[in-house]
């Protein structure tokens, strides 16, 4: 062997030049004459390992056991893609491989792929059984004695192992990050495909992780920022949230493309992966939180998907992933019905057209619409009208208000009138009867007129002669009834006090009527009671 090929490697095979089938006396005479061009301290101890038969060891399973001189000499100057042209199998072909690949930086993707995967697959060949037989048939014909210790064996084969370990990192650490990912993505992809998985490859992506360590933590961060940022806006600006998900779908996918390898390794072995689960179910819940605060099923079905798409590899997060579309399809469905349910529109008139309209994006009244979200006042009601006590017709007017501005439909169609108000009850009836209980639960007073409500108390206008006086009773003390289009709050018997709020023009007293008698209906004396 020349000491050009030789200088591949530290084994003191190569250091000497000589085969695992060389005997002592061989071993001497190439001491002297590599000392004659190399250090001859590495020579001498070179020398010194392969003449001890427990300490040669190490080093006829760092060499080509069970294999001619002229194959091993052959695998020392074979490059990597030339290694499966030998006839090596096992250990020696793993030797050959990590051996030739010392100085080899793969030039694509598909060469660093199919390196690791001949790598595993000829790790996974190796049997401690047979690669001590064939180093016994090589000592036998060296003049040495048999290694009979598999104990001991084993543990320098477990030495070994790490050797080819290092090597398959070395190789990936001179590779570009993104070449390396893809390559791991694909190689991994393939081998689930073709239902195989060397147990060496698992160690591969052991090592492969800790490099991408760095990557996942930044990832992780960025995930979070865009997690918090949507959770934000989801209350504010829904409309602005799908550049957030174009960039957090980008994000997972770009997760996926790198961890992926990680994901099935850990599946494979019935372990965790840590760091996508918490990843998935941080993402999952973002889409939780879509809907429970916010009613935006659709965005959250959209979440939902890409954690489906992106930790596919991974079964409980697929699982529960699965649980949650059902889920938000049947809410979907639900909510689909919620709207067709909510949904009115008419025009108005005969010759002149006024659209009346409502919906889940809010209230139009002759091309004017008011959010549902904003309107934080509606007020209805009708008044029949007579000539001469002859009854002409009914007016009817829906008011509704943002706080800034009142819009007020007003018509004759009753039909319209008895369509319509049931939907602003949906609408946002129920909102508004929930923020008076918040409001006085937590202290504050509402206004009717000139009504004065507190949680358990109520300001009436009791009449005295010349004039009026405000008086206070408890909601126990009160009656309350319906009398010629309004809504009447009467004090004790006696006490001359009362309020009297018109329907048509008192904004929200339906709602308020509505958790008075619920209130009284429940025997609570607390408004904000009423409905526990």
């Amino acid at each position: 062997m020349s000491s050009e090929i030789t200088m591949t490697t530290n084994n003191p095979f190569a250091v000497l030049g000589v085969s695992t089938r060389d005997d002592r006396v061989r071993i001497m005479e190439a001491a002297e004459e590599r000392a004659d061009i190399l250090d001859p301290e590495i020579c001498s101890q070179a020398r010194a390992t392969l003449t001890n038969p427990r300490k040669r060891l190490e080093a006829e399973l760092g060499w080509f056991p069970g294999t001619s001189p002229k194959i091993a000499e052959q695998a020392l100057s074979t490059p990597v893609a030339g290694i499966d042209q030998l006839p090596l199998a096992g250990l020696a072909k793993a030797n050959g491989l990590a051996i030739a690949a010392e100085r080899w930086t793969p030039s694509n993707t598909e060469q660093l792929g199919s390196f690791l995967d001949r790598l595993s697959a000829a790790v996974d060949e190796v049997d401690l059984t047979q690669v001590l037989r064939e180093v016994n048939e090589d000592r036998e014909i060296a003049g040495f004695p048999a290694f009979s210790s598999a104990e001991a064996a084993e543990d320098v084969l477990r030495d070994r192992r790490q050797a080819w370990r290092r090597s398959a990192m070395m190789v990936m650490e001179r590779t570009p990050t993104a070449d390396m990912a893809e390559a791991m993505f694909i190689l991994v992809d393939r081998l689930e495909a073709e239902k195989r998985f060397p147990l060496f490859m698992h160690e591969l992506i052991a090592d492969y992780a800790l490099r991408a360590q760095p990557f996942m933590a930044r990832e992780v961060e960025g995930a979070e920022r865009l997690v918090d940022k949507a959770r934000e806006l989801a209350g504010l600006r829904p409309d602005a949230l799908p550049p957030l998900f174009d960039a957090l779908k980008e994000l997972l996918g770009t997760w996926d493309e790198v961890t992926r390898p990680i994901q099935l390794s850990a599946t494979l072995l019935g372990r965790k992966d840590s760091d996508s689960e918490n990843l998935a179910f941080a993402v999952r819940g973002l889409s939780i939180d879509l809907y429970n605060d916010h009613r935006l099923v659709d965005e959250a079905r959209q979440v939902s998907a890409m954690v489906g798409a992106s930790f596919s590899a991974l079964p409980r997060i697929a699982t529960q992933v699965a649980e949650d579309a059902k889920a938000l399809e049947k809410l979907a469905a639900e909510a689909a019905q919620e709207e067709a349910d909510l949904a009115y529109a008419v025009d108005i008139g005969t010759f002149s057209k006024s659209r009346l309209a409502i919906d889940k994006a809010g209230i139009e009244w002759k091309g004017q619409r008011t959010s549902l979200s904003a309107v934080c006042g509606v007020r209805w009601g009708a008044v029949k009208k007579s000539v001469n006590g002859i009854p002409t017709g009914t007016d009817y007017l829906i008011a509704w208000t943002d706080g800034l501005s009142t819009t007020t439909a007003e018509f004759k169609n009753g039909a319209i009138f008895e369509a319509f108000v049931p939907k602003l009850w949906k609408a946002v009836g129920f909102r508004l009867v929930d923020e008076m209980v918040s409001t006085l639960g937590g202290g504050g007073e509402l206004r009717f007129g000139n009504m004065i409500v507190r949680d358990n108390t109520v300001v009436l206008t009791k009449r005295k002669f010349m004039g009026s006086e405000p008086a206070e009773f408890g909601w126990g003390d009160v009656s309350v009834t319906t009398a010629d289009g309004s809504f009447v709050v009467n004090g004790p018997k006696g006490s001359k006090a009362s309020a009297s709020m018109p329907y048509r023009e008192v904004t929200n007293i339906h709602f308020f009527e509505l958790l008075v008698r619920q209130a009284f209906k429940n025997g609570r004396v607390r408004l904000s009671e009423a409905f526990a």
